[in-house]
């Protein structure tokens, strides 16, 4: 069978593959002017899948040097502040060596029991310093001054619910003096939402770092959180519900209003990093700490305005073991700020690693791109040329 070719065929098939080529040349030239192989997801759905995942890698990244900035500039802080309370407590300790002696007197001692006073206060000063909006020693207490002038009473505080909780009764705490050995956080969070005798919830006494296992005991309305604390519910109209969230803080005795937890932050995927150190355990004798450096300096005070060289040399081993206490800490922040500069420098590492990979997926090859750019363009001006011969064939052509 012969097929008949038309001249109509012959000029639809020239402007079709008139078109083929000048769509590559355009392509062509995009990618040169953008200097990108992939300028939108059609142009390589797997290539800009992979891209999208390197961006989104390289994102967090960023978020996570953030961090170890950050971090860096808390522990800056702190071992400066510390350093600062280490030479305070070096100066207390001289005053008591000097005033421990039979050549001090009455009113040599009554001077010093002055400079131990300003010694006190450079130091509430110092261990109620903030970073930023936030105070550095109050664990994870950070909007609270952790330290006071004076000694409080062991206390519970007032128990206060979550703003976006749902349950809208009241919940008290037991008059119970606190018994615990440090100051605490206590978190209550619901699990199982429903009237008293049908909710559940978890308990964690460190601010909601780890939860204790899930308990159904509420229906009595009241919960006993341990170390002498209780709450008492008072339903309200509406009952308990999933992640309704009540927490309250008790105190030991002391001078400290913070707790024992640590701020941390992510670092690295699935690597997170304590960075604060809490003033429990610097300044004080609960937790880690041996002892009580305002109890320390207020005893060494009083001693000096008694005129009781005994007194006053009976707190030079605690100054010792005070300053023993915060050097542990200076160099606990020497070492931590170490392991922040390995880790930036590991995501630094990453983040050229993975911008290789996206340049490598979709920078062009300038080079090869100008070549293919060249030919392309001999092929659409042939293609021009031979269209433009095409269009002004006529009937007469074929007369001749």
């Amino acid at each position: 069978m012969v097929m008949r070719v038309s001249e109509s065929m012959k000029f639809n098939t020239m402007i079709d593959n008139l078109y083929k080529v000048q769509n590559s040349y355009n392509e062509l030239m995009e990618k040169m002017a953008s200097g990108k192989t992939l300028n939108r997801p059609s142009d390589d759905p797997l290539g800009m899948s992979r891209i999208l995942d390197y961006r989104e890698s390289k994102a967090s990244i960023e978020q996570y040097r953030e961090n170890i900035n950050s971090s860096k500039g808390w522990l800056s802080m702190s071992e400066s502040i510390l350093s600062s309370a280490n030479d305070l407590l070096v100066n207390a300790k001289e005053i008591a060596i000097s005033q421990s002696t039979a050549t001090a007197s009455a009113e040599t001692r009554s001077i010093a029991a002055v400079s131990v006073e300003q010694i006190i206060n450079e130091m509430l000063s110092l261990t109620n310093s903030q970073y930023g909006d936030r105070y550095l020693f109050s664990g994870a207490k950070t909007s609270d001054a952790p330290f006071s002038s004076t000694e409080s009473p062991a206390t519970i505080g007032t128990p206060a619910a979550a703003s976006g909780n749902t349950f809208d009764g009241t919940v008290a705490a037991g008059a119970g003096p606190y018994t615990g050995a440090v100051n605490k956080t206590y978190v209550v969070k619901i699990v199982t939402g429903g009237n008293f005798a049908a909710a559940e919830y978890q308990v964690s006494d460190d601010g909601g770092e780890t939860w204790g296992a899930v308990r159904n005991d509420l229906d009595t309305g009241t919960i006993t959180l341990g170390d002498g604390i209780d709450l008492t519910f008072t339903a309200g109209t509406v009952d308990v519900a999933v992640d309704d969230i009540f927490h309250v803080d008790a105190h030991v005795e002391g001078y400290y209003n913070g707790n024992g937890e640590e701020l941390s932050v992510a670092i690295g995927k699935n690597m997170n990093f304590a960075y604060s150190i809490p003033g429990q355990s610097v300044f004080t004798d609960q937790g880690e700490g041996e002892v009580d450096m305002f109890k320390t300096l207020n005893d060494l005070k009083n001693a000096l305005e008694a005129n009781d060289p005994d007194s006053i040399a009976s707190q030079m081993n605690n100054l010792d073991s005070g300053i023993q206490q915060v050097n542990k800490y200076v160099a606990q922040c020497g070492t931590r700020t170490n392991r922040l500069e390995i880790a930036e420098t590991n995501q630094s590492d990453l983040d050229y690693k993975l911008t290789e990979l996206i340049s490598s997926t979709e920078d062009v090859d300038m080079a090869a791109i100008v070549t293919k750019f060249s030919m392309k363009e001999v092929v659409l001006k042939a293609s021009y040329s031979m269209a433009s011969s095409i269009g002004n064939l006529s009937i007469i052509d074929f007369l001749r």
